[in-house]
């Protein structure tokens, strides 16, 4: 296994690979001839790349194998590290520049194609960009639909697929805001300024109308004797407040308190 790896991913490492990995091996054998012996290198070899920047292909493959003999986990940790580092600098690169493109162009069919690009790549590596340069990405992404919206280009609607768990969470207290004060407002809102599909609306606002539905409430009194109250039904949006006064002005002052109490609870 550490002949076949070696191989076949030695070529990727890099001056600075080789030092690294090397080092690790001095430390834990505590001994730079030993780690050197362990490479099949001399003492002078391991300096003299160092010095001149440049290791040879076959002293890669060396190196990488007699890491992973010694400590087959860590090495192949630090493989994955440094190839999601090198991903993440080249996904940096390659978002920078469509999104330079994009700030350029003054074209209306040409911005709407560049941002299509941008969308799809964001898309396909959203594990990659959440973990590593998200904030970079959604200031990109916030400033491209803010020149969208100036020169007139129709949004793309969002599927569940195209939305991170973070794009959702900032999008729902804004939904909720408006779904407290007018349910229809804030349907059309989501789905016309946030752009969000139905596949995305469909489960999120029928938890909204659960939770808002016209539920049955209980409340009485401990009092002895004391009638149970008729069962109230109320609307929890816009008027529930004119509700609850209605409510609370038809209870004994003393008994106030406790029915609140009960009705929180029910």
């Amino acid at each position: 296994m550490s002949s076949y790896i070696g191989e076949k991913y030695a070529a990727i490492l890099t001056e600075e690979d080789v030092g690294n990995l090397f080092n690790n091996l001095v430390k834990k054998l505590k001994n730079r001839s030993e780690a050197a012996r362990q490479c099949g290198l001399t003492g002078k070899a391991t300096y003299d790349w160092e010095e001149a920047h440049y290791v040879k292909l076959q002293t890669k493959r060396k190196v990488l194998e007699a890491c992973l003999k010694n400590d087959f986990l860590e090495t192949i940790g630090y493989l994955l590290n440094r190839s999601s580092e090198r991903t993440v600098d080249v996904l940096r690169v390659v978002l920078s520049t469509i999104y330079a493109d994009a700030v350029e162009t003054e074209a209306r069919e040409e911005l709407g194609v560049i941002i299509d690009k941008f969308d799809a790549l964001k898309t396909e590596h959203r594990g990659l960009i959440r973990d590593t340069i998200e904030d970079e990405v959604s200031d990109m992404e916030r400033l491209l639909c803010e020149k969208a919206q100036r020169m007139g280009v129709p949004p793309r609607r969002k599927s569940v697929e195209d939305l991170t768990a973070r794009e959702l969470l900032n999008q729902l207290p804004t939904i909720t805001h408006f779904y407290l004060e007018n349910p229809q407002e804030a349907e059309n809102f989501a789905r016309e300024d946030l752009v969000l599909s139905e596949e995305v609306l469909k489960p999120v606002f029928q938890i909204f109308r659960d939770l808002t539905h016209v539920r049955d409430i209980s409340a009485s009194t401990a009092a002895a004797g004391s009638p149970v109250l008729d069962k109230y039904k109320y609307p929890a949006i816009g008027d529930s407040m004119i509700y609850w006064t209605n409510v609370i002005g038809g209870i004994k002052p003393e008994k106030e308190g406790e029915v609140v109490e009960n009705i929180t609870r029910t």
